[in-house]
């Protein structure tokens, strides 16, 4: 191994040229930083760094499965500032301009300037697809950030053999598990195996090189103390050791079997659909494909912008053969006929890299994936850098090819890229209101979020708990509205080990009186919360009703009732059904369940008919057929258009009518998005006590109606929550 010393003064253009790297880096994030509100994880984080600078202390007062780095950070800028989304985000942007730093320096440490400025123009790029998980406050993004600075320094003492590298190396590793366990864990072991890779390639035996690397290790852990000694300290001090390691390390392995999602099969990139479900689009699909409007054409036939979405999938294996082959076979130094044939820089960053992208796993979605992509995106230009410079005195021709091959993808991901910025910057143009808000966001979303928080002001006292279920933390947030319990986000994994009995405890013992739901359950989660928490659901049933729909239904708000409601048993109507047409679905939600009978998405509709036909048993001591009844508003109504709902009972082939209603259809304009719960009907079924019956729900639209592109199931009747209660 040849040591050099990295501590050159940069001279007057390596200083123009940061200045410049820089200043177009943060000219092109800002835009994207200063958008989108993610309501979940984003809205936890930042409630909880303000509880934490209040006083709270996570892992006893506040539940979380993360090491603490990031909310560490977040209570710290919110001591300097005033708490706001705005202000979360200037983190954020000097965290991406060091990723941005750290993606021009590692490749440049091994192939030169140009190999630098490839990288940093394809981050660029994954930073749109990636939108908005690199441009929000989040733990991810800076686990991969002290990791990739970590790599930067391994790389240093390659040449520098320096212990202090070493040291600098122990404590980024140190502060990239502090801000996100598994990612920093997973490149701890990477640079122990680079470390031996770097002993080999200087020429020791296997045995030498491995006792080598093992005193190095040493050097690293001294490093990460200086970041585990305090972090420590402040579980002991405040008494929250076991938890924390509870938390930490036994608990994601208790739930990890039960939210895997599988790798994206490469066979995906052939398919006619691609991505076809909105379950697989939300899963395996970048923000922006849902965020912007759908670009036509050849785009839109080819189903290009999906079948590039595989592509991101599996290039990390493409470029992880490539790059081991490359580092096995060759070294990196021009003329240095004396070394192994090792390639040690390469194999080094190959090894980190790679190991943080097994943090995908087992949740393979396109958000895990995305994720750890700086580092695959660091990791593909060094590989196809030694590519080049191997092929350019053996096989120009290759070379040539290669070289044409990338061009034309990476300019495909460049089309995308452009288009989905611009949709983006041009689309989210509404700033959030409030003096938490700040950030901008689509002119739908902004008057949602308008639109329940002075519900908020008019249904609740300042400071008063609110329950937002299950992931929209982010409301109590803006609305500066305390949690009424220790958890703040409601999935599965949180809150399914007492079925959460806590938040109820929590929400009783606070006086909640207001509760806001989404529609329907978190996409990925495999059980419903009506499953997993099953005290929750039937306290939210019986202490709360349902008051108003907010927006295309993203928010349901619920008041506490007088007197708690008496608990139903109820079968679901909708377990045994049929249809002959293909307008007609049923959709689990958060709460209840629906029958939608529609006419699919867009564009002007007349006069139809659908049939649902459900097998029901009645009770023996009778029953009510119970559900909520209404249609999605349109934008526009002509010909005097109505909805016409009746309810049938079919016993021994005998049809009895039992409900029938007719609805003039009105419309809506942009500004109105609340509207008031769907109306509850109850019908009595008791004469066909102890039989089964048939159930025949049939809805006709006459005249012609223009639904928002928005509303993708189009006008129809909504059967919400039908079902027979037992008398």
């Amino acid at each position: 191994m040849r040591f050099m010393s990295d501590g050159a003064v940069p001279s007057i253009s390596q200083l123009f040229k940061a200045i410049l790297i820089g200043g177009c880096a943060l000219l092109f994030v800002l835009p994207l930083a200063t958008r989108c509100l993610t309501m979940a994880d984003e809205g936890y984080l930042l409630l909880q760094a303000v509880d934490l600078a209040n006083g709270k202390v996570l892992y006893r007062d506040m539940d979380a499965f993360v090491t603490p780095g990031m909310w560490f950070l977040l209570s710290w800028v919110f001591q300097l500032f005033e708490p706001s989304v705005i202000v979360s985000r200037i983190p954020v942007v000097i965290g991406y301009l060091a990723l941005i730093a750290l993606a021009y320096r590692i490749p440049t440490l091994l192939s030169g300037a140009t190999a630098g400025i490839a990288s940093v123009g394809i981050m660029m790029m994954s930073t749109v697809w990636a939108f908005p998980a690199w441009t929000f406050a989040f733990y991810s993004p800076f686990s991969i950030l002290f990791a990739l600075a970590a790599l930067e320094r391994l790389l240093v003492f390659r040449t520098s053999g320096l212990r202090r590298d070493l040291l600098l190396v122990g404590l980024l590793l140190g502060l990239s598990i502090v801000f996100k366990q598994n990612y920093g864990t997973f490149a701890l072991i990477g640079t122990g195996l680079a470390l031996v890779v770097l002993r080999l390639e200087a020429g020791g035996s296997p045995a030498s090189a491995f006792r080598s690397a093992v005193v190095d290790s040493f050097q690293l852990a001294i490093g990460m103390l200086f970041v585990a000694v305090p972090v420590l300290a402040y579980l002991a001090i405040n008494g929250v050791l076991s938890e924390a390691y509870m938390s930490l390390v036994v608990h994601p392995f208790e739930f990890s079997g039960r939210h895997d999602i599988p790798y994206l099969a490469f066979g995906s990139l052939f398919a006619d659909d691609v991505l076809s479900e909105t379950l697989e689009i939300m899963t395996y699909g970048a923000q922006p494909i849902y965020r912007t409007p759908t670009p036509g054409g050849m785009i839109q036939s080819t189903r290009l912008i999906e079948r590039l979405h595989v592509l991101l999938y599996w290039f990390p294996p493409l470029i992880a053969i490539l790059g081991c082959t490359l580092a096995l076979t060759g070294r990196d130094r021009a003329g240095d006929s004396k070394g192994p044939m090792l390639n040690g820089g390469l194999m080094s960053v190959l090894l980190v890299c790679f190991f943080v992208f097994l943090g995908t796993f087992p949740r393979a979605d396109f958000n895990h994936l995305i994720n750890v992509y700086q580092a695959v995106v660091i990791a593909g230009v060094t590989t196809f850098s030694v590519l080049f410079a191997r092929l350019r005195s053996v096989m120009p021709a290759m070379r040539i090819a290669v070289g044409t091959a990338l061009v034309v993808v990476l300019g495909l991901y460049l089309v995308v890229t452009c288009y989905w910025y611009y949709a983006l910057v041009r689309t989210m143009i509404v700033e959030v209101e409030g003096p938490r808000g700040g950030v901008k966001v689509a002119p739908p979303d902004a008057a949602s979020l308008r639109m329940v928080l002075r519900n908020l002001e008019k249904l609740s006292a300042p400071g008063e708990s609110l329950l937002t279920v299950p992931d929209i933390a982010m409301l109590n947030f803006l609305s500066d509205r305390p949690m009424p319990s220790a958890y703040y986000n409601l999935y599965e994994h949180h809150i399914a080990h007492d079925g959460g009995a806590a938040v109820v405890q929590g929400s009783e013992a606070n006086g909640v009186t207001v509760a806001i739901t989404r529609l329907n359950n978190f996409f990925s989660d495999k059980v419903g919360m009506r499953d997993y928490a099953p005290e929750l659901t039937r306290y939210l049933d019986t202490h709360f009703e349902q008051r108003y729909t907010v927006g295309r239904a993203e928010y349901l708000l619920y008041t506490r009732r007088e007197q708690p409601a008496v608990p139903e048993t109820f079968e679901s109507v909708l377990d045994d059904c049929s249809w002959t047409d293909s307008k007609t679905e049923i959709e689990d939600h958060l709460l209840f369940s629906s029958l939608y009978q529609t006419m699919g998405p867009g564009v002007e509709r007349r006069d139809d008919m659908l049939v649902t036909r459900c097998r029901v048993r009645i009770p023996n001591r009778g029953g009510d057929f119970v559900w909520r009844l209404d249609y999605p508003t349109p934008v526009e109504v002509r010909d005097q258009a109505t909805l016409f709902v009746e309810v049938l009972v079919v016993d021994g082939g005998v049809s009895n009518r039992v409900f029938v209603k007719t609805s003039k259809v009105s419309s809506t304009s942009a500004r109105r998005n609340r509207f008031p719960a769907a109306s509850e009907y109850r019908i009595d079924l008791s004469r066909w006590a102890g039989k089964e019956v048939e159930l025949v729900l049939r809805s006709t639209r006459n005249g012609r109606v223009i639904m928002s592109a928005n509303e993708i199931r189009g006008f129809g009747a909504r059967w919400q929550h039908p079902r027979i209660v037992a008398r």
